[in-house]
Parts: structure tokens; C-alpha cells; sequence
């Protein structure tokens, strides 16, 4: 398949969105609940809930982001960058969790108070993911059916 500019710059953005998101979340499984933690890969407070609830449902996605998601967005970015039929397949899949963990993400800020009306929130935050997600799911299953 030609990697075009496109191309380029969707499996690059990829790589970019997972590298940081994995490396926060290998943090989060190496010291889960430390203040640093909390603050800047979890957000919110474990006593705005129940902290048991807290703590599980965040592990959830530290253990499952590394080890799961970035090795596949990973592959699928660099089979792109190598013009791989299998790299696009294997983005698309990778595409998936951006938006859907989205939609978890945004009633659970949203129930336990910890969603913010701030520009940083709605963009950095929250807002990327989905929209990355979307766009390059569509950009794989478009380029899948040339």
C-alpha cells in the first residue's frame, strides 16, 4: 500500500497518543497509588468514591494500556509506515479503544464529579483520544477498501 503524508502523520500521531499514554500507564502499574499517580494519570480523588472502586477501575486500564493496547497501536503504526495491508488492519483495531474507553471515561468523570469545564479538560484530557480515534479509524477502513 503507498504511505502517503496522511499516512505518515496518523501512524506518527498514533505512536505519539499511545507512547505517552502507555508510559503514564506503566507508571500507574509500578506505583498505583502513589500521589503522582493520582494526580496526573488517574485524576480526581480516590475519596470522592468508594477508594476500592477507584483504585480497580483505574488498574483495569494501567495494566491493560501497556500491555495490550500500545503493542497493537505500535504494530499497526509501524506496518503503516512500512505500507503493510497488515499495519492498517491492525490500526484499525488499535483505533477502537481510543473512542471507546472515551465514552467509560466521560460518564465516570462525569458521576463522580471530576470532569472540568476547562479547555485543557475537554481538549487534552478527554477530547483527543476520541477524536484521534475516530479519524484514524476511518483513515484505515477508507484506505483497507482501495
Amino acid at each position: 500500500m503507498e504511505v502517503t503524508t496522511i499516512t505518515r502523520i496518523v501512524a506518527i500521531a498514533g505512536l505519539i497518543l499511545i507512547g505517552i499514554l502507555g508510559a503514564l500507564q506503566f507508571v500507574a502499574v509500578l506505583r498505583p497509588r502513589s500521589a503522582w499517580t493520582i494526580e496526573n494519570v488517574y485524576g480526581g480523588s480516590p475519596d470522592a468514591t468508594d477508594p476500592k472502586a477507584y483504585f480497580a477501575f483505574n488498574q483495569g486500564s494501567a495494566w491493560a494500556d501497556p500491555f495490550f493496547w500500545a503493542p497493537l497501536q505500535i504494530a499497526g503504526s509501524v506496518g503503516m509506515l512500512l505500507g503493510q495491508r497488515w499495519g492498517f488492519l491492525l490500526a484499525l483495531a488499535a483505533s477502537v479503544p481510543f473512542w471507546y474507553t472515551a465514552i467509560f471515561f466521560f460518564i465516570w468523570d462525569r458521576d463522580l464529579g471530576f470532569r472540568e469545564n476547562t479547555f485543557n479538560y475537554w481538549v487534552f484530557i478527554w477530547g483527543m483520544w476520541p477524536v484521534f480515534g475516530i479519524l484514524e479509524g476511518v483513515y484505515c477502513f477508507v484506505r483497507l477498501l482501495e
